[in-house]
């Protein structure tokens, strides 16, 4: 699961998935998707930090630094996610609404509103989900070459951090680069995380086939050199999973 921090928990196109016509009436009445969907993170986020801190103190594992650490180990549980979108179709009929005050809208309004209140209930009843060593999001890899023995080829690149204990951030948005005869492919990390201890690199021949090349995670402060073509690994994961999960507000149980 993605960290709450590392982005909208959704995209305009996963609004559509429960409001076919969101889209079109975002272009009509000139609504900002991408702005609301910022301004839904942002709300959960302060939602989320006053519920920790507010009812959390003795069972959460963060409460004496919780003011300083915010939201930064929260996992997006798919309750979450569900929140999220709801939330976010709720600011945007809310401002077409208040742009044209036109009943149809005023009843998008209402009931987006009420889903979304029911969406933060049962995420707060199946818990907020807190990770102990929290990786964030890695950001796009830099790619270059060197001389070598590799052939001519496009190559789709994302990376991830992993920590101490082994957990594994999100995956960096992909990346591409075409490499000539007689090179190899270079992916150097960018900015390392606090925590993290190496990373792992994803390659594919398209964004749809990238692959774990790593045997193990790259040490921080190492580059990963592409020798002898691509392995057959596993497929990128979405990020870490909750070590707890905050529930109600003072029961915890592991994950």
């Amino acid at each position: 699961m993605a960290l709450l921090t590392d982005g909208n928990p959704n995209d305009t196109l996963a609004l559509e998935s429960f409001e076919s016509g969101i889209l079109g009436m975002a272009a009509v009445e000139k609504i900002d998707l991408d702005a609301k969907l910022g301004l839904a993170t942002e709300e959960i986020s302060e939602d989320v930090l006053n519920i920790l801190l507010d009812h959390t103190r003795t069972v959460d594992p963060q409460s004496n630094i919780r003011r300083n650490v915010g939201v930064s180990d929260v996992v997006v549980t798919p309750q979450m996610k569900r929140w999220h979108a709801l939330h976010t179709l709720e600011i945007a009929y809310r401002d077409a609404f208040g742009n044209q005050l036109n009943d149809r809208y005023q009843a998008k309004l209402s009931e987006y509103r009420e889903l979304a209140r029911q969406a933060r209930d049962v995420t707060i009843k199946f818990g907020i989900g807190l990770v102990l060593a929290p990786m964030t999001r890695a950001q796009t890899p830099a790619l270059s070459t060197t001389a070598g023995s590799g052939a001519a080829g496009t190559y789709y690149v994302a990376l991830s951090w992993v920590s101490g204990l082994g957990q594994e951030g999100s995956p960096s948005g992909v990346t591409a680069v075409t490499t000539a005869v007689g090179t190899e492919l270079v992916v150097q990390p960018v900015n390392p995380p606090a925590g993290a201890t190496g990373f792992n690199v994803y390659i594919g021949t398209s964004e749809d086939t990238l692959a774990l090349q790593t045997a193990g995670p790259v040490p921080v402060g190492q580059s990963f050199v592409l020798t002898g073509g691509l392995a057959a690994g596993r497929t990128p994961g979405d990020g870490q999973v909750a070590d707890v999960y905050v529930i109600g507000g003072s029961m915890l149980r592991r994950g």
